[in-house]
């Protein structure tokens, strides 16, 4: 009876441990780690990454543009609730898309983050393309990258958070 008793215990602990257990964005979000691309997840966002989105906004900064019939950026946030990424707890993702410019940021609960920055890599040339890259910068705090556009991984302590950006 007690052994009984012991397994269906075991077994709960396990059922409660399994849905409670943090949706790991990783997979999904890996790209960044390469050059800093990155998904749009405006755009078919894989079903077993909705359970961990608390809310949705989109806003549109129209802004003062110039730019016949831009109608401004658009900003997706989600908010997250019980979610990792690269073994970090995070809270938010927002993505940004510009007229010729884009944005992937994340949002961290600590600062733990920023342990991370090492495993970020550059982006590759394609040299047998003849596209070559320029690198602007690269330290702890992210680096800038050059060729027919732009390409930035920016770590911030301050907004605890990791961005890519990209643009023409």
């Amino acid at each position: 009876m007690k052994k009984a008793l012991m397994v269906l215990s075991i077994a709960c602990l396990g059922q409660i441990t399994f849905a409670h257990a943090a949706t790991d964005w990783t997979p999904y979000l890996k790209p960044m780690m390469s050059g800093c691309s990155y998904p749009n997840p405006t755009d078919e966002l894989p079903a077993r990454y909705k359970d961990s989105i608390a809310s949705k906004k989109v806003k549109r900064d129209s802004g003062n543009y110039d730019i016949l019939d831009y109608e401004g950026d658009i900003i997706t946030t989600y908010d997250l609730k019980n979610a990792t990424a690269f073994g970090q707890s995070i809270l938010r993702v927002e993505y940004l898309q510009g007229y010729e410019w884009s944005h992937l940021k994340l949002y961290f609960k600590d600062t733990k983050f920023t342990e991370l920055r090492s495993k970020f890599k550059l982006p590759e040339s394609n040299e047998q393309a003849g596209e070559y890259i320029t690198v602007t910068k690269n330290n702890s705090s992210g680096y800038e990258v050059e060729n027919i556009g732009y390409i930035t991984l920016e770590f911030n302590r301050k907004e605890k958070s990791i961005t890519c950006y990209g643009g023409l």
